[in-house]
């Protein structure tokens, strides 16, 4: 039999890089398969010249102190699992195929809309799992930012960490041999109205995932955490910084010196905090008072932060960028650094499009612009914002009115039995600990738009963790955010504890929209005169004022995009001339994904024709695409004024 003489010239080359394409597909293929490094899995017995960039740091810091720093599990490999049949399965050891997504990462962020949106909404199960080396034996710490909803996490196989919630850090502490092992995450998602009843109601669409960053790191005899940073300026001329941090001792009981220095250039200052006996397994707190002579302060105008670092020599470090700054507050409203202070912004979304609330880097930066665009110097949160974006908004002087507390609807409050009111209790002395060090967190609001006097069990949670807060952080105002429309009668039990003072205003849209601006202009100054004589010795912030503001609405018609920056324009234009308001922040930056059958909310019995986008919460000054809408320029031409 003959066979066709292969051709030279141009097609051989094209028949050699046809097959190389192959190649290179199937060696891809295989590794998504495989799938979970961060880099490549180097060959058998290539020996250390050839690991992987995370291998080699992690081998370096355990040659040299376990703790002294951490590695990113970025890269992982992810199956959807709708049938829940993944236990079953024996996915946990890890075995199954899937594709390769990087963390942070929400599998279900496509859709908010029509029965795509539905099944999004509704919630999945996903599991994801990535490959690690402990180049040393030892216990190790595998920290996670951020799970929704219910996370279980195994090593090889092995349980080891089940966590509930969101937007709180958890960490699995396995003990490894050296030799690699696989991690996996089975994520829980479904029901979110079953979330709601069990105390985790959230005001925006049920996104699945592991949203914020996971970290690889090797525990040694001691590790640090739990920082305390508090300034005060006694005199013009200095500034006295109150430095805490929480040791913890894992080896036998002994004594631990602790030192640091806190610099900025050459302005260098050593922190020595001494040696103390911390028992085994047990924690204690250092603490010690520096001088700071013509400090260089942290303002929205001038964010000047501080190089912080502080050691166990030879076993942890922590590093971080602080801002020293002195809040102060009382009849006279809010003061930074002596100076009358006046917020002024838009409140954040937990939605960046096609990535939901597990941001990247592109997104945070993104929203840290668009504030800037705003003219803003606060910004408020319904829900703990992540290390890294409190990292950007410290550097870019911007404020932040943070709700630990757990979200509710307008006048809803659900814990009320002893066990409830102190897992909300817990949760949000727990958000405060870790956020404490971020100059950029202006106030503690422990509540979303509380009715009236509060329930009960919102009124023991209010005033206890207050309590707490003042004792852990007397360097921060501690504030609630009220319902404009149920104002309290009387300055009742919860707000003995409060600093601050937050109200919402929708007046012109849930309320009294078929009324002239002078009407509405009267009810909302009427308000506020009234929340001015009830708490005549905290400052008042009006913390959520907003209209939606659609293409979908034709010209100046109600809910339309001119009719969205007209409102807002003349309202904020209204308020920030009242001197009786520590500041104004707009509801919200950005349009974001809210339920599937959302169509505007409690307007539409006033409106019933009203036609908004469906799914979407269309109140940001720019739209889900991240294009401006007419009411950005009003915004900030009245903050400006």
């Amino acid at each position: 039999m003959a066979y066709p003489r292969v051709q030279t010239g141009m097609s051989a080359r094209l028949l050699s890089a046809a097959l190389l394409i192959v190649v290179a597909c199937a060696v891809a293929i295989a590794l998504a398969l495989r799938g979970g490094n961060d880099e490549p899995r180097p060959a058998p017995g290539s020996g250390a010249a050839t690991r992987s960039a995370a291998d080699r740091e992690l081998l370096r810091r355990a040659g040299g102190p376990a703790g002294s720093g951490v590695v990113t599990l970025s890269q992982w490999r992810y199956r959807g699992d709708p049938s829940d049949r993944g236990i079953a399965a024996g996915w946990s050891s890890g075995d199954f195929r899937g594709r390769l997504v990087r963390v942070p990462h929400s599998p279900n962020a496509k859709a908010f809309s029509g029965e795509a949106g539905r099944r999004a909404f509704a919630g999945s199960v996903g599991w994801y799992a990535k490959d690690i080396k402990a180049p040393v034996g030892g216990r190790y710490a595998i920290r996670f930012e951020s799970v929704h909803h219910r996370a279980t996490v195994f090593v090889d196989g092995r349980r080891v960490r089940r966590h509930t919630g969101a937007y709180e850090p958890f960490t699995a502490r396995p003990q490894l041999a050296p030799g690699r092992h696989t991690v996996v995450v089975r994520v829980d998602w479904r029901d979110p109205r079953r979330q709601a009843l069990a105390g985790w109601a959230r005001a925006w669409f049920n996104y699945g995932g592991i949203h914020r960053p996971v970290t690889l790191s090797r525990l040694g005899p001691s590790g640090l955490g739990a920082l305390t940073v508090r300034t005060r300026r006694p005199a013009r001329d200095h500034a006295q910084v109150a430095i805490e941090v929480r040791v913890r001792n894992r080896v036998q009981a002994r004594s631990v010196r602790l030192r640091g220095v806190l610099s900025r250039g050459d302005d260098r200052h050593a922190l020595n905090f001494g040696v103390r006996r911390v028992g085994a397994g047990t924690s204690r707190t250092f603490e010690l008072t520096v001088r700071i002579d013509d400090p260089a302060l942290w303002s929205p105008q001038r964010p000047e932060r501080y190089d912080l670092r502080i050691d166990v020599p030879g076993e942890s470090t922590l590093r971080r960028k602080i801002g020293l700054r002195e809040l102060a507050w009382g009849a006279g409203g809010l003061k930074l650094n002596g100076a009358p202070l006046v917020l002024r912004g838009a409140a954040l979304p937990a939605d960046a499009r096609g990535h939901g609330d597990a941001f990247i880097d592109a997104d945070e930066a993104r929203i840290v612009k668009q504030l800037e665009a705003v003219g803003a110097n606060a910004t408020r949160s319904q829900l703990p914002l992540s290390e890294s974006m409190l990292e950007r908004l410290d550097a870019a002087g911007i404020l932040v009115w943070q709700i630990i507390g757990p979200w509710q609807p307008a006048g809803a409050w659900d814990a009320e039995t002893p066990q409830q009111i102190a897992a909300a209790r817990g949760r949000a002395l727990r958000v405060a600990e870790a956020q404490q060090p971020f100059a950029s967190i202006v106030a503690w609001s422990l509540t979303n738009e509380a009715a009236g006097g509060g329930q009960p069990g919102e009124q023991a949670y209010v005033s206890a963790t207050a309590r707490r807060l003042h004792a852990r952080d007397p360097s921060r105002p501690v504030a609630l955010d009220l319902w404009g429309s149920r104002l309290p009668n009387a300055p009742g039990p919860m707000f003995s504890e409060l600093d601050v003072i937050g109200v919402t205003d929708y007046v012109g849209w849930y309320e009294r929209n078929d009324q002239a601006p002078a009407a509405q202009d009267e009810l909302t100054h009427t308000r506020i005169s009234r929340l001015r004589e009830l708490f005549p010795d905290k400052p008042l912030v009006m913390t959520e004022i907003g209209a939606a503001g659609s293409g979908r609405v034709a010209g100046d018609g109600f809910g339309g995009l001119r009719f969205q920056a007209d409102l807002l324009g003349r309202r904020l234009r209204m308020l920030t001339a009242d001197p009786a308001l520590s500041g104004t922040l707009v509801w919200s930056l950005r349009d974001y994904a809210l339920r599937p059958d959302f169509r505007g909310g409690s307007v539409l019995r006033l409106r019933p024709g009203l036609t908004l986008t469906p799914g979407l919460n269309e109140k940001g000054l720019f739209d889900f695409y991240g294009r401006r809408k007419p009411s950005l320029a009003a915004v900030r031409d009245a903050f400006a004024g």
